[in-house]
């Protein structure tokens, strides 16, 4: 809500996701005694291809969503 341009926003989320699943990837590998550089990485990847496919599976309801919301372009 606080970036008005659509591309503009979808990386200001992927960007501060990435931090977050680093983040939690890291706390998780402190926690269990693991290697964080190797966990933190893992949970990273393991978050892009999800976001990914996401994106992908409901990317094509946009113009279905727009149609319905009364929005043209």
């Amino acid at each position: 809500m606080a970036v008005d341009d659509y591309s503009t926003r979808v990386v200001v989320l992927v960007v501060v996701t990435s931090l977050a699943l680093a983040l939690f990837g890291g706390v998780g590998a402190v926690l269990g005694g693991s290697c964080v550089r190797v966990s933190a990485t893992r949970v990273l990847i393991g978050g892009w291809i999800s976001m990914a496919v996401t994106y992908g599976l409901l990317k094509p309801l946009d113009s279905f969503t727009d149609r319905k919301m009364g929005k043209d372009d």
